[in-house]
Order: structure tokens, then C-alpha cells, then sequence
């Protein structure tokens, strides 16, 4: 049973975090490691916490090396000895590179999940005030120098941010590293412009219900009875997350919506009080990651609060950074993040000069781009202050130009299929880049994710392509499209694409966005703009309150958030938008079918009613 369960754990925690095999060990270090099993951690409601220590060991002797060290903790609700020995370089809130370089390693399971009692629903509000007792608990372990930090990716990641709102003011908190952390995870994995996001939320529901119930096997090899006990107790929370949520994925239901449950899981509330705290936050998040628009939000989220501006505003060209809070972002999926950068040396880097007081982060540009290629660039503000908006416009027969129309131009006519071709980079994407590590551990490259061959028209989607351009097009940041269309049905469903087209035809997706017709509010307070009245960064409430019903054969404007791009289109290419009316498997409308079903879509760009992108390009 205990093979077993570890085995499911496994695959469900490589599923979930979706990381590559770990890399060879490297050279030779100051200290080995030793492992102190399921240390109880109980918390001041009486919860029961379980949690490996890590510890930093003489080479000659294996003893315990004489400290004081520095902590690291990893709070995981994937297990905590399957996410320990899982993944690339702290993805799983363990990193042996530090501990052999001076830290103590403390891996707890999340209350609800693993070797750990409690409840589980996602991110749930007292799961923070759990994690900053277990920071205090940690700052008080034998050998500990009472300084602590936090590191992991994806879930981990989020409760690091929770966690630094939590501590208050003088904790031992010090510094935190989340890998692919969430803004907002309604807005950044749930849905996209409203449009419900299946394939995400599916594995979510999956992977955390059974990696819950078979993790205690692995927790507990020598007390099967403590763990078949947890096991069904982690069973039972089914009922407020996994089926709430598909309940109401189903019906649409409150969850369905943003509500009140949402906010109070959305990290960007509470980064103003992250900053107050004193906590250095480094992120690192990825051009194909499922979080990718909220990650640079969390970037400039952080700069603004220590500004004193508001959090969810665009950074104003000038306005002070402070080097306490970096991003580096590149093109990753949620599985391999920070691929072909060195994580070892920027953690320790990282936790040398916050908990030791050892070198320097200094930097006035703390946000470091690297481009899909290589190209790479360091800057400060988000949206980039050297950044500036360019519109161009859709225009009849395909074509994509900065010329706006002057006159009457015939319009594009789609239908809503609610199918697509399977085969792309969003289906990768939302599958935590599964996809392409699938080809990769098979030696080859994946076709969903490269170069292809794509048609300019069906009849659910078409085209709008530039000429060939005549200089680099360097886009560096939030993108919207404003559409103005007709619909036979009183829903839409707008699925959007950004190509690179080479020479001989062959596309490369650039980034993608979504919009549910009914969810087309705009908060202008929200919003960031662009060009002549248009947004850059359209910002939907997507509330029930704020849904409206499409008006069939009414011409209706459609504010569409493309997600942010950091790429150079080269000379000689062309830049295409790609309209269609589905994204499978990523967008399934579910209970809007019926109100999607027989939709036909006239998509107009004349001077009456024009259609436009705006980017973000550098010069």
C-alpha cells in the first residue's frame, strides 16, 4: 500500500507542479544533509501539523553541523516527502543546494493535505495564519539563527504571499521566493475574460482530491491506522472545494462568478500589507505559464504599494523601485520555470543577503525580461516605461494595418463551433506545459507548442495579418482588442490569438486572451489605457451583477484582455490576430451552451464601427 500510495503521490504531484526530473547533484558542498521525519507542529486551534527538517550535516562525522542557520520553509499540500525529492531547484518548497550551503529546510504539509489534520479549500484564509505560526515555530528550532524564508512554486508560491500578509510587522520572516504565484487565481486560472477555463480547474479538482487521500500513506509508512484516518478525513473535503467548484462550474453557480470567496484568495489584496511587513519578495513567472497575466501584476502590485500608490494601477515612468521586490520573467510553462537560468545561485543569492546579510540584490531595473530567443533585458516599471501604445486596426480581406478605415468595408462572418484544433501552445499552457515535456522526455519537439501551419480562415475563426514588417516589432507588455461585432445569440464566446508569421507561412503563437460576450463590462477605474480610447489592459468585473445579455443583431463592443507579451517579431515576418469563437480544451463554456449554440458572429471594421489591437512596443 505504501508503494502504491507514494507512486500515486508522485504522479499527482508531478501532474500538479508539472516540473522535470531533478538535475544532477551538484559538486561537492560544505554540508551533507540529514532528515528529521514528521516533527508535530500543533497549531493554537489544535490543529496537528506535521513537517520534515532538513538539516545541514558535517561530511566527516554525518552529525549535525554546528549552526546557527537560516530556515527555508516549503509549505506544500502535495505531500511533503514526494514535493522534497520532486522537481527542478525549490519548485517543492525544498532546495538541497541550500542546505548544503548552510540552511535548515523545513517542509510542512498544508492543514488538510498530506501527514497535516485540518481543512482544505484552497487557499483558505486560515491556511495564512497557519503558515505565519509556522514561521515563528521555525524561527525558534534548535540551530536556527531565528531568520526565515520561504520558497516553492505554484500553490507553494501563493501561501508564501499569503503567509508575508500574515506575519505582521518584526516577524522572522524575512525574505520568500514564489515561482509562478497567481494575482488573482479566478482571473488567472479559473477563466479567462469570463470564459470558463475547463481544462485548469479539472486537474485541480482531480490532483488535489486524490493527491490528498493518498499522501497519508506516504506520510505515515509505519502508522497505517493514523493514515488511513487522514485519508478519509482529507476525502471529506471534498465537499466545500472540489465539488463545490464543479457544481458550480456546471450550473453556474456563486463560484462561477468573482465573489467574495475569490477575493479573499487573491493575492494581489494583500501586497500592500506584505510590503508593510518588510518581507523582500523575488518572483520569477513565465511568458507560458497559467499565471502569466498576474505575475507582472504582482511585480507592479508590490512596487506600488512601496511607493504608497495604488496597487493595481499601471507604474508611472520615474516613479521609485525598490530593489526588496524583483521579477524575472521568461519563456517558461507552470513545469519548467526558469529553465536555462541558474536558480541555484539566484536563491542563494537571494537568501544570503536577506537572512545572512551577505552580498547584494542591488539593481535600479528589478524587473529582468528574457525573451523567447534569448534576447534579454532589464527594466523597472510595469508597463514599461520606454514602452509605448501602438494601435493597428483589423480590416477587411485579412488584413492587419495602421491605417484606420475611412470608409464602408464588408465584414467577417464566424460561426461558434465551441471546437478547435487541440494541437497549441494554450492547450500546453493550461496543462502546466504537461504536453511539452511529454515530446521533450521522448526527444522531441512538441508540435503544439512550435512553429505550424495554420489555416487564415473556417469557419469558426479568421485572420487579420500584417504586411511583412520592414523593422523588428518588440512587444513588451499588456495587450487589449477591442471588437465590434454582431451576434444571432444572446451570448459570444471570443477565443484570440497573437501570431508570428515567418516567411513561409508557418505561425508561432504569441500569447492568447478570451472573452464571454455577457461578461463584456469594462471597469474604467480598473483598466489601464491605451490609444485614443482604447484599453491596453481591459479590466471585467465578471460578477453576476455585472453580466448582461448579448442584444442579437445589435452591433456590441467587445474589450478583449490579451495576455502580456514579451517577444520580437523579426523583420521580414508578420504579426496576425486570429479570431475564433473556441479554444478546446482550455475554453468550455458548459452551461452558457445553449445560449452559445447556432451563434453566428459579424465581425465589422469599417469606419462606423472600427476594430483594433493595441500593444505595448518598445522602439
Amino acid at each position: 500500500m505504501r508503494r502504491l500510495a507514494a507512486a500515486c503521490s508522485l504522479i499527482l504531484v508531478l501532474a500538479a507542479l508539472a516540473v522535470p526530473a531533478s538535475a544532477a547533484p551538484a559538486p561537492a558542498a560544505p554540508y551533507g544533509i540529514a532528515v528529521r521525519r514528521n516533527l508535530a507542529l500543533k497549531l493554537k486551534d489544535g490543529t496537528l501539523l506535521r513537517a520534515d527538517l532538513h538539516v545541514p550535516t558535517d561530511r566527516a562525522t554525518g552529525k549535525p553541523a554546528r549552526g546557527p542557520f537560516p530556515v527555508i520553509i516549503g509549505f506544500t499540500p502535495y505531500g511533503k516527502t514526494p514535493s522534497a525529492e520532486t522537481g527542478s531547484p525549490g519548485t517543492g518548497g525544498l532546495n538541497p543546494y541550500l542546505i548544503e550551503r548552510g540552511y535548515l529546510g523545513l517542509v510542512v504539509d498544508v492543514p488538510g493535505t498530506g501527514g497535516s489534520q485540518g481543512r482544505f479549500d484552497l487557499f483558505e484564509p486560515s491556511e495564512a495564519q497557519a503558515g505565519a505560526q509556522i514561521v515563528n515555530w521555525a524561527a525558534r528550532l534548535p540551530n536556527s539563527s531565528g531568520e526565515v524564508g520561504m520558497l516553492g512554486l505554484s500553490y507553494l508560491a501563493i501561501d508564501q504571499l499569503f503567509t508575508a500578509a500574515a506575519v505582521g510587522p518584526h516577524s522572522p520572516l524575512k525574505a520568500i521566493f514564489p515561482m509562478a504565484a497567481s494575482a488573482d487565481p479566478y482571473r488567472d486560472l479559473f477563466v479567462s475574460g469570463g470564459a470558463l477555463n475547463v481544462e485548469s480547474p479539472l486537474g485541480l479538482v482531480f490532483g488535489y482530491g486524490v493527491t490528498r487521500v493518498t499522501t497519508p500513506f506516504v506520510e505515515l509508512p509505519k502508522d497505517p491506522a493514523a493514515a488511513l484516518v487522514l485519508a478519509y478525513e482529507h476525502l471529506m473535503q471534498a465537499g466545500p472545494f472540489e465539488l463545490t467548484i464543479a457544481r458550480d462550474m456546471l450550473t453556474n453557480g456563486p463560484r462561477r462568478y468573482d465573489n467574495a470567496w475569490w477575493k479573499e484568495r487573491a493575492p494581489e489584496s494583500v501586497l500592500r500589507r506584505i510590503v508593510a511587513n518588510g518581507v523582500a519578495v523575488h518572483l520569477v513567472g513565465g511568458l507560458y505559464d497559467v499565471f502569466q497575466r498576474g505575475e507582472p501584476l504582482l511585480y507592479s502590485g508590490l512596487q506600488n504599494a512601496a511607493a504608497g500608490r495604488p496597487v493595481t494601477a499601471p507604474m508611472t515612468p520615474g516613479q521609485p523601485v525598490s530593489d526588496k521586490y524583483q521579477l524575472l520573467y521568461g519563456p517558461w510553462t507552470h513545469g519548467d520555470m526558469g529553465g536555462g537560468q541558474d536558480l541555484d545561485a539566484i536563491q542563494l543569492a537571494w537568501f544570503d543577503h536577506w537572512l545572512k546579510g551577505r552580498g547584494t540584490v542591488s539593481t535600479a531595473t528589478p524587473l529582468h525580461v528574457i525573451e523567447p530567443g534569448g534576447r534579454r533585458y532589464d527594466t523597472a516599471d510595469y508597463p514599461l516605461a520606454q514602452a509605448r501604445p501602438t494601435r493597428m486596426y483589423l480590416r477587411s480581406q485579412g488584413r492587419l494595418t495602421s491605417a484606420r478605415p475611412t470608409g464602408a468595408e464588408p465584414a467577417d462572418s464566424i460561426a461558434f463551433t465551441g471546437l478547435s484544433n487541440p494541437c497549441t501552445r494554450s492547450t500546453d499552457q493550461f496543462a502546466a506545459g504537461l504536453l511539452s515535456q511529454l515530446f521533450a522526455g521522448a526527444g522531441v519537439a512538441s508540435p503544439c507548442t512550435g512553429s505550424q501551419r495554420e489555416p487564415v480562415k473556417g469557419p469558426g475563426e479568421t485572420t487579420y495579418t500584417s504586411p511583412a514588417l520592414a523593422a523588428p516589432l518588440r512587444l513588451a507588455g499588456p495587450i487589449g482588442v477591442t471588437l465590434r461585432a454582431a451576434s444571432t445569440r444572446p451570448e459570444t464566446l471570443w477565443a484570440l490569438t497573437l501570431e508570428d508569421v515567418a516567411p513561409d507561412g508557418t505561425s508561432t503563437d504569441l500569447s492568447g486572451g478570451a472573452l464571454m460576450g455577457s461578461m463584456r463590462a469594462v471597469d474604467g477605474k480598473r483598466s489601464w489605457k491605451g490609444a485614443s480610447g482604447g484599453w491596453v489592459y481591459p479590466y471585467h468585473p465578471l460578477t453576476r451583477a455585472a453580466r448582461r445579455p448579448v442584444a442579437p443583431g445589435a452591433v456590441t463592443r467587445y474589450d478583449i484582455e490579451i495576455r502580456p507579451a514579451f517577444a520580437t517579431v523579426p523583420a521580414g515576418h508578420r504579426l496576425r490576430v486570429r479570431v475564433a469563437t473556441a479554444d478546446f480544451p482550455h475554453l468550455v463554456p458548459l452551461a452558457d451552451l445553449p445560449s452559445l449554440a447556432g451563434g453566428r458572429y459579424t465581425i465589422r471594421h469599417d469606419a462606423a464601427a472600427v476594430s483594433t489591437i493595441d500593444l505595448s512596443t518598445l522602439p
